[in-house]
């Protein structure tokens, strides 16, 4: 884990950059430190609030939790799915959309794309009409084959994952659809990006789309654990992807893979 005065330091400079004024750039601090003033016993959080904060890039929606606030440093100030404008045709899929900031990222930067986002929770779900407004959301998981699936869930409905959790968790099921069904049914001819961040689902998923990376571009993908690293790399390089860069944390790694035009 980084120290908290690198953390601090990020958050100051998100709020300076992202903030269109004074008073921006200190609600974005404030809120940023929360988790901070909370592990204080300075402040509590309220996961059923939901508030706003203005920023460059417009309005951006979070629910006061533990999780939903950490996401702006990484997606919007340190831009760590590097994606920009497509140069590419074809839709936009997130898999594990979350609140749906880096569908809103996605969407500031091709603006005419279609952008469906996957998401199971229905609590984050229905926010991502809030910082994306323009995508089409579809409330399901995402796996193999069409079905259901067990994921472990945070009491406060922040996440859903396949993978152990520091904090108390219980499972719940969910619908599964599979990207090669989905793709059928909307009858979806080329795929210009695929972000995938599913908390330990990453293999499933890649397994359930064959056909549809033969009809993608790109493909930026977060791994959890050094075997779903590897085993990702295995999968994107036989559908045909070049990897473009890669690398594994602690805990997580960020694939970025892609397909020449000719």
């Amino acid at each position: 884990m980084r120290p908290a005065t690198d953390r601090l330091r990020d958050y100051v400079l998100c709020a300076r950059a992202l903030g269109p004024g004074a008073h921006a750039m200190w609600a974005i601090l404030w809120k940023e430190t929360k988790n901070l003033r909370v592990r204080l016993r300075l402040g509590r959080h309220r996961p059923a609030e939901i508030y706003s904060l203005q920023t460059i890039y417009g309005p951006l929606y979070f629910r006061d939790n533990f999780g939903d606030i950490t996401n702006l440093v990484p997606i919007f100030y340190q831009q760590v799915y590097r994606v920009r404008a497509l140069p590419q045709t074809g839709v936009i899929l997130d898999v594990g959309a979350n609140i749906g900031l880096a569908a809103a990222w996605l969407a500031h930067h091709n603006p005419e794309r279609t952008i469906y986002c996957f998401e199971p929770l229905a609590a984050s779900a229905a926010l991502i009409g809030l910082n994306c407004p323009g995508a089409k959301v579809e409330q399901v998981a995402v796996g193999a084959r069409p079905g259901c699936v067990r994921l472990r869930v945070d009491r406060d409905r922040v996440m859903a994952s396949r993978i152990p959790c520091r904090w108390e968790t219980r499972e719940e099921e969910f619908e599964v659809t599979a990207l090669d069904d989905f793709g059928a049914a909307r009858g979806l001819e080329e795929i210009a990006l695929i972000k995938i961040d599913a908390e330990g689902m990453e293999g499933e998923i890649l397994e359930g789309a064959r056909a549809t990376l033969t009809r993608t571009w790109q493909v930026v993908l977060e791994t959890h654990g050094p075997s779903l690293h590897a085993e990702a790399i295995r999968r994107l390089r036989r559908a045909g992807f070049r990897i473009d860069s890669e690398r594994f944390g602690e805990a997580t790694g960020l694939v970025f893979a892609s397909r020449g035009a000719g």
